[in-house]
C-alpha cells in the first residue's frame, strides 16, 4: 500500500509503490528518476552559487505577521513528518545533491510523447485486453470512443511506431472535453460515486500546452450533481492563487453542496525538507491544496479528518497530484464507481476523462523492472 505512514495531522504517500503494484504484472515499474528529487527547487544559476559558496540556501528574515496562521501550522508538522521519514528510512540523508537534474531531464523525456488530438464527442465504449493497437481504437486519426481496459489485469495499447502506453486494470479512458462525461452518464445509466478533479486554473494553464481554456469557465458548464450518486464525494485540487478557495466553496453551493475538509499536499526531498522554503511565501510555497465535498442531501457521514497534510516526494512532472485512492481507503471510504477529470494519467477500475488523459501512460514513464537504476539513466534515455 502507498500509505507509508498516518497520525493525527499528517500522512506520508509513497507513489512510486502505487504504481509499481498496478503494473506488476506486465514486468514494469515507474522510472525512479521522476522522484529524484534530492534539492529544494531553484534556479540552477542559484544552486551553483550556494554550491560554490559551500553554504546552505540563505533565507530572507521574515517579519512575523507575514506568515499566515495555517503556514504556520504546516511548518510545525512538517519538520514532524520529516523526523518519521527518516526514523522509518523513507527519508534519507543524501551525500550529494545534483538540483534534481535526473529528475528534470527525466520529466522532459516523459513528455514526448504524441498523443491522439480533440474528438467528437462519443458515449460508445470500446473493450480490450492484454494489448490492443491504437489504430484499432481510432477513427480518422481520433478517438471518439470511451476506452475500457479489461478488470482481470493491465493492458497495453501500442502506436503505428509500436510505442506502447500501459493501461491500469479496469481503467476506462475518453479524449475530450470532461463536459461529455454528462451524456455518458446517461446513455451508460452510470452515475460516480467519487469525483477528484484537477483543473486547470489560470496559473497552471500556460504549463498545460494551452489544452484547456486559460479561465474557469469549463467549469460553470459543468453540472456535477447530474452524474454524481447522492453519497457521492468530491475531492477538487485548487491553485494557490488568492481567492480560489472561496470560489470553489461558491461553486460547492450552486451544486447544493456543502465543504467536510481542506487537505495540503506537502511536497518534500528525499530527506524530507519542503521543495520551498516557508518564508517564500510571497513567490513560491511547498504545499497545494485539496478540499472535499459532499452534497448536502447525503446520508453519508465521511471518516475524514477535516485538515490533513499529505506528505510525498513529487513526481519531477509539473502539475502532476499524487494518487489518493489508497488514502481514501484507508480512511474507509468506499469507492465502487471513481471518476476523475481533467485526467493525464489513469488510474485502476476508474473512468478518466480529459484531453490528455493517458499522457503519464507511457513507456517514456516505465520502464522494465530492475532496469531503473540511478546510476544508469544516461543509458535508459539513450
Amino acid at each position: 500500500m502507498s500509505v507509508i505512514h498516518v497520525e493525527e495531522g499528517f500522512a506520508i504517500l509513497d507513489e512510486q509503490i502505487y504504481y509499481n503494484k498496478i503494473f506488476g504484472k506486465l514486468n514494469v515499474e515507474i522510472r525512479s528518476e521522476l522522484y529524484e528529487i534530492n534539492s529544494k527547487f531553484m534556479p540552477d544559476s542559484q544552486f551553483q552559487a550556494m554550491k560554490k559558496r559551500g553554504i546552505p540556501n540563505r533565507k530572507r528574515k521574515m517579519r512575523k505577521e507575514e506568515k499566515s496562521e495555517e503556514t504556520t501550522w504546516i511548518q510545525g508538522i512538517a519538520s514532524e513528518i520529516q523526523k518519521i521519514g527518516l526514523s522509518s528510512g523513507y527519508f534519507t540523508k543524501l551525500d550529494s545533491h545534483d538540483n534534481n537534474e535526473y529528475a528534470r531531464s527525466a520529466a522532459e523525456k516523459a513528455l514526448l510523447v504524441k498523443t491522439p488530438p480533440k474528438r467528437m464527442a462519443s458515449t460508445q465504449v470500446i473493450e480490450f485486453e492484454s494489448i490492443e493497437r491504437m489504430d484499432n481504437l481510432m477513427c480518422n486519426g481520433i478517438i471518439s470512443n470511451w476506452i475500457s481496459c479489461s478488470e482481470n489485469s493491465p493492458g497495453i495499447i501500442e502506436d503505428s511506431e509500436n510505442h506502447k502506453f500501459y493501461i491500469p486494470p479496469g481503467a476506462t479512458f475518453h479524449v475530450g472535453d470532461v463536459t461529455d462525461v454528462e451524456q455518458y452518464s446517461v446513455l451508460n445509466e452510470v452515475l460516480f460515486d467519487l469525483v477528484i478533479a484537477d483543473p486547470p486554473w489560470f496559473s497552471l494553464s500556460v504549463k498545460r500546452k494551452k489544452t484547456y481554456k486559460m479561465d474557469e469557465q469549463v467549469l460553470d458548464n459543468l453540472h456535477l450533481p447530474s452524474f454524481t450518486t447522492d453519497d457521492s464525494l468530491i475531492i477538487f485540487w485548487i491553485t494557490n492563487r488568492k481567492g480560489v478557495e472561496n470560489e470553489m466553496n461558491e461553486r460547492f453551493k450552486q451544486w447544493d453542496m456543502e465543504l467536510i475538509a481542506t487537505w495540503k499536499w506537502l511536497k518534500v526531498t528525499k530527506e524530507g525538507e519542503p521543495v520551498y522554503d516557508f518564508d517564500n511565501i510571497r513567490h513560491k510555497v511547498p504545499y497545494e491544496t485539496v478540499v472535499f465535498a459532499k452534497k448536502r442531501k447525503s446520508s453519508e457521514k465521511f471518516d475524514l479528518p477535516d485538515k490533513l497534510i499529505i506528505a510525498s516526494v513529487p513526481m519531477a512532472i509539473h502539475s502532476h497530484k499524487p494518487p489518493l485512492l489508497d488514502l481514501l481507503r484507508h480512511f474507509n471510504v468506499d469507492i465502487k464507481q471513481p471518476l476523475e477529470l481533467f485526467a493525464r494519467s489513469l488510474l485502476p477500475s476508474t473512468h478518466s476523462i480529459g484531453f490528455e488523459p493517458f499522457l503519464l501512460q507511457s513507456e517514456h514513464i516505465f520502464t522494465p523492472k530492475n532496469a531503473c537504476n540511478i546510476n544508469n539513466h544516461q543509458n535508459l534515455y539513450q
